[in-house]
């Protein structure tokens, strides 16, 4: 297990895809991945709720899909979101007389989908070719090696880290993309809680 969030656990795995577009997410044979899946946490009957002394329950196909569908498309608005922010920023650019006198990062969100594992369908003691419904859905992104960030709290919309911080002015420019997106949707979206891959 990579790692253990506040309702998904994380694994490592791998990706083949027959079918991709050249350069996405499974176009390379066996492409290292993240795969995401939600739980909740099961005490034992009568015992104590501490935070260690519970095992991972996983949901029903039919709670899970939901769950990991929504937010499969939340990361879809937030790719349109960062798009938007960075044409406006573009176009401001565009009309002024010389650059700005900092550097502009260019960043982007992980390539990501929804896999489905099914069981074949049985007859007797024969499996059928045809698959059965789905027994389990999962998240899968791209893998993210190096040292990963917490730019802006979900809960707050200053920077996380400080001035003197590596990766301080990626999260002052995220910060920046918020404002952007809160101004120019007339505060209907914005993207919160940025985290990912520490450039440096």
């Amino acid at each position: 297990m990579l790692s253990v969030g506040g309702f998904k656990t994380a694994h490592s795995g791998f990706l083949t895809l027959l079918s991709a577009l050249k350069n996405l997410l499974g176009s390379c044979s066996c492409q290292k991945v993240t795969v995401k899946r939600p739980f909740y946490k099961k005490y034992p009957p009568g015992g104590s709720k501490s935070l260690m002394n519970f095992v991972f329950g996983h949901y029903t196909i039919s709670d899970e899909l939901p769950k990991l569908f929504r937010e499969a498309n939340m990361l879809y608005w937030a790719c349109a979101l960062l798009t938007f922010s960075y044409k406006y920023i573009n176009h401001c650019v565009s009309n002024l007389s010389e650059p700005p006198p900092f550097h502009i990062p260019h960043l982007c969100f992980v390539e990501a989908g929804l896999t489905f594992s099914h069981d074949h369908a049985q007859s007797g003691h024969h499996k059928s070719k045809s698959l059965a419904m789905p027994r389990a859905v999962y998240l899968v992104e791209e893998l993210i090696t190096d040292e990963f960030l917490k730019y802006i709290h979900n809960m707050d919309c200053n920077p996380m880290l400080d001035p003197d911080e590596i990766g301080y002015e990626i999260a002052a420019f995220l910060a920046c993309t918020q404002h952007i997106q809160y101004a120019k949707t007339g505060g209907l979206a914005f993207i919160s809680d940025y985290q990912g891959m520490c450039h440096q």
